[in-house]
């Protein structure tokens, strides 16, 4: 699908950031800064509409911030049906939106609605960088070490919990956290001097990890022990939940990674898993990985040392 983008897209100057690396979003330059724009829309992740519109508006603006930008403003892209859906709904999710965006510090400027048979919303957002301080997956470098900011299993949670195989109890501990923000995470990262970040979405850990390898030319190595997981996470696996998303994303790194861990079918999911709202993954300088992981910490993040960056091909090793 890359291709035609690239020829559209091939040869301007102001493209920072474009198609051709699989980066969170698109930088353009204007003069002294430049700006990021994204888009991303999503099903309903659980059954209440304002969290539903929060979570999807936080999913949307994470690209912004996995890019090191500040978000500007937004507009709502709303795919709703016109039956079967009680009065009200609609209002909550641009309603609970609205909190995310305000969150961000952005504003919303509108959107534009159809009518569709099932129901999904998002933001396409617009923010500012400065040219130099771009965190794009480009910027990887052997010795760093790579720092998740938010727990694995989202998508299996999603699917379970819609099946009726997990209770809202069970569900909630990622909702909170798909419902966190990473700009908090992302100054972080650029005040500790982090060059290359991405969030982790549609194509997992693995997947994602992939993109920051191909794009920096670098190995990189994740620890296995050490990924953040929901609690929850494994026993719905065994229960036989799944995404339609985790064979695509097995597939899509297949040839470049090595799982050197001796996982079981079940474990091995986890490296799949499609995120919704994902955290940040930061590739950063040995010195100043105690630094990072205690202002996220105090921040509030449940951020964790997950691998580091090698010397090598473009392949992910799971140790």
């Amino acid at each position: 699908m890359v291709a035609p983008l690239m020829r559209v897209a091939g040869g301007d100057p102001k493209i920072l950031v474009g198609p051709e690396l699989a980066d969170d979003a698109g930088v353009y330059l204007l003069d002294d800064k430049a700006l990021v724009a994204t888009l991303d829309f999503i099903t309903p992740v659980c059954d209440d509409p304002f969290r539903y519109g929060k979570i999807a508006a936080a999913n949307s603006i994470s690209d912004v911030f996995a890019m090191g930008g500040k978000a500007l403003f937004a507009l709502n892209i709303c795919c709703f049906p016109s039956k079967d859906i009680p009065d009200g709904v609609y209002g909550e999710i641009l309603l609970g939106a609205a909190e995310a965006i305000v969150e961000s510090g952005a504003v919303l400027l509108g959107g534009h609605s159809v009518e569709d048979d099932e129901l999904k919303f998002g933001l396409s957002v617009i923010g500012e960088v400065d040219p130099e301080h771009i965190l794009t997956n480009a910027n990887a470098r052997p010795g760093d070490q790579l720092i998740l900011t938010k727990p694995l299993g989202t998508g299996v949670l999603i699917n379970a919990f819609k099946a009726g195989k997990l209770d809202a109890a069970g569900l909630e501990p990622a909702l909170v956290e798909m419902e966190r923000l990473n700009r908090a995470g992302a100054q972080l990262a650029l005040q500790h001097g982090v060059a290359a970040a991405t969030d982790i979405t549609g194509f997992g850990i693995a997947g994602h990890a992939i993109e920051i390898a191909r794009a920096s030319r670098v190995g990189i190595q994740l620890k296995f022990s050490a990924l953040p997981v929901y609690e929850s996470f494994y026993r719905m696996v065994k229960k036989g939940v799944s995404t339609l998303s985790t064979a695509a994303n097995e597939a899509n790194v297949e040839g470049e990674l090595e799982i050197k861990a001796g996982l079981k079918k079940h474990q091995r999911e986890i490296l799949f898993d499609p995120q919704t709202s994902g955290g940040l993954l930061l590739a950063t300088a040995p010195i100043q990985v105690e630094p990072l992981l205690q202002a996220l910490l105090d921040a509030g993040h449940p951020a964790a040392l997950v691998g580091e960056v090698v010397d090598g091909p473009a392949r992910l090793e799971v140790l």
